[in-house]
């Protein structure tokens, strides 16, 4: 149409690092365009939103506070606005960085090569920059978005690479492989949290709509407690309690352990984490490991487990559909409860002071002995 509006700065660069069917190739001049046309859109959008200057800490205090509820559009917009700015900030850097330094221009092959990440940022502000500009009228940032979530499965994959990368090469480029095989546990360590507590999704927030701070392993505790609402395909969940612990161990320490060890703890996370057939010759899904029997009730029992185990506050649940396998699963099982409900436990505080006085006792005890 003759009278179609340009594409946003946003789309116009997505345009260039996903070329739509029957777009000419972009050249050059497209991406340098288009990457000047986006930092300078946002820049703008900085000065008129962000008129304070805020001290580093604050900004910090925002940008990496916890997962919060908003009561207002002002705590929100305040939220969107520091984030705005420090966005705005690392995305020059890394223009700067892509730069022909004699030129000053961004060739299309070095924003090829940053491409996932600039893509991450376009997709990434959809969820600030439309906030900010609410009351613009017409005005379009992206029409579309991403979705962040990753699966646990996919968590574990990365950790077999990191613990083989030494052995691939991208460009003559692979990471040290004694801090790589640290981090593929550190990962390994992550998907196994992931999973327990998504075999269970069952997520709790308080008024303020922050989660508990639950002790590790409490989800495979609840797991390994209530066989009867799970079924493993061919191994035992309780015994991954010591590869968890180890990886752990490995996370706080920072050593690289045994070659052996490594390649059996992902042998063993495999069991609960890789992809694997419904049945023998079945079709394959990522969620098969575990067969769930009745997923109300298996939540309806974490629920009561919860509010029996932890020390204070009032919950409300939210129930998603676990990663498992599920046959008797429908939508309208996921759902989040209107009502609060509070722990059964009182002086819980007090009792966990007294239960650390008592270990430091015990272990001064057996230094005397010594």
């Amino acid at each position: 149409m003759a009278n179609a509006l340009p594409p946003s700065p946003a789309h116009a660069l997505l345009n260039v690092l996903r070329p739509p069917p029957g777009q000419p190739t972009p050249t050059d001049a497209d991406a340098d365009k288009a990457m000047g046309d986006f930092v300078a859109h946002l820049a703008t959008l900085e000065g008129q939103h962000n008129r304070k200057v805020w001290s580093e800490q604050y900004l910090i205090d925002q940008v990496f506070g916890r997962a919060r509820l908003f009561k207002k559009d002002a705590e929100r917009s305040l939220y969107c606005r520091c984030h705005l700015k420090v966005a705005l900030q690392q995305l020059s850097v890394l223009v700067g960085r892509l730069r022909n330094p004699l030129t000053g221009a961004v060739a299309l092959a070095s924003l090829n090569e940053w491409g996932e990440t600039i893509t991450d940022y376009i997709f990434d502000l959809a969820d600030v920059v439309p906030f900010l500009q609410r009351r613009v009228q017409g005005y379009v940032y992206l029409n579309g978005g991403k979705n962040p979530t990753v699966h646990s499965w996919e968590v574990y994959n990365l950790s077999v690479g990191l613990a083989y990368q030494s052995t691939y090469s991208r460009q003559g480029f692979t990471l040290n492989h004694k801090a790589a095989q640290i981090a593929s546990i550190a990962v390994l360590r992550q998907a196994l949290e992931l999973r327990f507590e998504r075999l269970i999704s069952v997520y709790l927030t308080n008024a303020k709509g922050k989660p508990p701070r639950l002790r590790h392993g409490f989800h495979q505790d609840f797991i390994v407690a209530n066989p009867s609402f799970f079924r493993p395909q061919g191994f035992s969940i309780g015994d991954l309690k010591p590869v968890y612990d180890w990886c752990s161990e490995i996370v706080h320490q920072a050593y690289q352990p045994y070659a052996w060890q490594i390649g059996w703890a992902l042998d063993l996370g495999g069991r609960l984490l890789a992809s694997r057939p419904e049945t023998p010759g079945g079709p394959w899904s990522i969620a098969n490991g575990v067969e769930i029997i009745d997923v109300q009730a298996m939540q309806a029992a974490f629920e009561a487990y919860f509010l029996k185990n932890y020390d204070h506050g009032s919950w409300r649940m939210t129930r998603q559909r676990p990663e498992a396998l599920v046959r008797n699963w429908t939508a309208s099982m996921a759902a989040t409860a209107p009502n609060f409900r509070s722990v059964n436990r009182r002086g819980g505080t007090l009792r966990r002071f007294w239960a650390r006085i008592d270990r430091l006792w015990v272990e001064m005890r057996k230094l005397v002995r010594m």
